[in-house]
């Protein structure tokens, strides 16, 4: 008898494998775009990418880069010291988003479309100044580390963080995967009801397959001991995401943490998240452009004591623009319409958005 063979919900487990456009120096926004079908890395005039290494360990032609259809091979060109990937020596590798090519002293980052998309996020929630770079790409590692299930991810900071772990999920690994909550406390309502959670573990971790399961530190599951042993196993396909006002100090949080500073030392930048997250909320409703400055004014003076505020106002706002009315908003942003109701009803909404 034949039988058929499963599909394996994790065999894409690193849902960003779209093409490499572009390599940018580690810490920096210093970039080098991919152009043609064969090019070389090093230090000599003749160079397609001439580098400057501080270290003066990157050799005059150090490594070729050849594309094989969608995809960049790098070789290495009998240099000196060697090239390597995520840290590791290699004479040969393939690029993948992501990928951390080390070259002498300095290391080039692989960068896709959709990667590009999910390191501007981050550095929505970290912050866009030049001394935040570093900071944005050790995120970085520390996601693409828990989207390929080697370490589980750590978010540290003030407030409600499960709403930036789903938005890490989704630039990560997609909406078509699933995210769910274990909190053994969170008290079914309405305004939560739209966010899948599980009291016991383990019944979140087989829901979460193929995807995230996010939980509070200080609120773990009484199953939680049995969750761990599940996630160490190789063929693990699940994403566990911790939050907590400080890092936890479990073995099994490994990557570096990250942890949001207060919205609240960024004054300079709130406009701009405002913005940013009024553009994502345009796309997930898949309605059009309609926020306005009089819009982010409001959001930034009644809604933006918070990263998850923001991004909960200008949803509403933008959901409000498009319907005209709190019925069709509601329907739009999948809530109840008593409770976006009782939400307006505290808030004197901008000129012109109910119709």
């Amino acid at each position: 008898m034949t039988i058929a063979t499963k599909t394996d919900l994790g065999m894409d487990a690193w849902a960003i494998d779209d093409e490499v456009v572009r390599l940018r120096e580690w810490g920096s926004e210093a970039v080098h775009e991919l152009i043609g079908d064969e090019l070389t890395i090093g230090s000599a005039e003749g160079s397609s990418l001439q580098l400057t290494d501080p270290t003066g360990c990157l050799s005059r032609q150090h490594v070729r880069l050849t594309r094989e259809g969608p995809r960049w091979i790098a070789r290495d060109l009998d240099s000196k010291n060697g090239m390597r990937l995520d840290g590791v020596k290699r004479p040969k590798v393939l690029l993948e988003p992501g990928s951390e090519l080390g070259l002498g002293g300095i290391t080039l980052i692989a960068e896709s479309p959709r990667l590009i998309a999910l390191r501007s996020f981050l550095a929505r929630l970290l912050g866009w100044s030049s001394d935040r770079c570093e900071t944005v790409d050790l995120a970085l590692r520390s996601v693409r580390l828990a989207a390929t299930r080697r370490a589980a991810l750590a978010l540290c900071g003030e407030g409600d963080l499960v709403s930036i772990a789903r938005g890490l999920h989704r630039y990560s690994l997609g909406d078509a995967q699933p995210f769910v909550l274990c909190d053994p406390k969170r008290r079914a309502t309405e305004a939560n009801a739209v966010l899948e959670n599980y009291i016991d573990g383990m019944r979140a971790f087989e829901a979460a397959a193929g995807g995230s399961m996010c939980m509070w530190s200080k609120r773990l599951p009484r199953d939680f001991a049995e969750v761990t042993t599940a996630l160490r196993d190789p063929s693990t396909r699940v994403q566990l995401i911790v939050c907590g006002l400080r890092p936890p100090d479990r073995k099994e949080l490994v990557s570096a943490p990250i942890e949001i500073p207060p919205l609240a030392s960024r004054p300079e930048e709130i406009d701009r998240v405002v913005d940013e997250y009024a553009a994502d909320a345009a796309v997930l409703l898949r309605v059009g452009a309609s926020f306005t400055k009089v819009d982010r004014d409001w959001v930034r003076m009644h809604s933006a004591t918070s990263l998850p505020e923001i991004e909960k106002g200008t949803a509403r706002i933008v959901a409000l623009r498009e319907a005209g009315n709190v019925a069709r908003a509601a329907g739009l942003l999948g809530m109840a319409h008593a409770s976006l109701g009782e939400w307006i009803g505290r808030r004197r909404l901008p000129m012109g958005t109910l119709k």
